[in-house]
């Protein structure tokens, strides 16, 4: 009777085991939950006295990433929200793959529709490593190619991220740019840079303001730099 009995609890233990699995298998990608954030930016350059404006709103499904861009350019001082007008929609997709708990790889194509009708295809790949210690350390290869081929650039992207201070965490990018189609792109150059710093503030969870300053270039065709600020907010979803 004993052996009777611990048989029957073996089959019904084995038969719910398999019937999870089952489960997580007939899973389906629809079936996993989605998110995403909506991310407003305002920035200002002291060299041209210019304000801009950019728009974002990511959504993630598994292990993908559907990210969509609006640039809007225009406004001084005197009236920072006159002649605005956009400059720019961008579209991309991307893939996380997860190769651990500190390490992701993400390959990834934007396509960016200009009003000049010179429209970007941008294909990406990034590496992103995260210590134990809540160190983070990415790196970004790019490429922006112009639709009528009249320029062709690739960019390199450094982020050290530091967010072991509470509810603050840091951000520093460097960026080195080379004009594979030797156009100038700093001082009669093809070589351009700049250094970004950003510090966000996650101690309202779902919503997150940041502020940003950055050293970029005033013209191609001058060795002129100037300062980049910006304030921005993320909202999570």
């Amino acid at each position: 009777m004993k052996t009777k009995i611990l048989a029957l609890l073996l089959g019904v233990t084995c038969g719910n085991s398999a019937l999870a699995e089952t489960n997580q298998e007939d899973k389906s990608f629809w079936d996993l939950p989605t998110h995403g954030k909506f991310e407003f930016r305002q920035e200002y350059r002291d060299g041209i006295d210019q304000y801009n404006n950019k728009f974002q709103v990511n959504l993630r499904q598994g292990s993908y990433i559907l990210e969509t861009i609006a640039y809007v350019n225009g406004g001084s001082d005197n009236d920072i929200w006159s002649d605005h007008k956009i400059g720019s929609y961008e579209l991309g997709l991307y893939h996380n793959y997860k190769i651990n708990p500190q390490i992701t790889i993400r390959p990834g194509f934007a396509y960016a529709i200009n009003t000049n009708e010179n429209n970007l295809y941008i294909p990406s790949l990034r590496f992103n490593y995260l210590t134990n210690t809540k160190v983070q350390i990415e790196a970004r290869y790019k490429q922006v190619i112009t639709s009528k081929n009249t320029h062709r650039n690739q960019a390199f992207d450094l982020y050290l991220g530091y967010g072991d201070i509470k509810d603050l965490h840091l951000l520093y990018q460097g960026n080195i740019t080379h004009s594979v189609s030797g156009n100038p792109l700093f001082d009669n150059k093809d070589i351009d840079y700049f250094h970004n710093l950003k510090a966000t503030y996650k101690g309202f969870n779902r919503l997150q303001p940041y502020a940003e300053i950055g050293d970029i270039k005033v013209s191609p065709k001058s060795n002129e730099r100037q300062l980049r600020w910006r304030l921005g907010i993320v909202y999570l979803f």
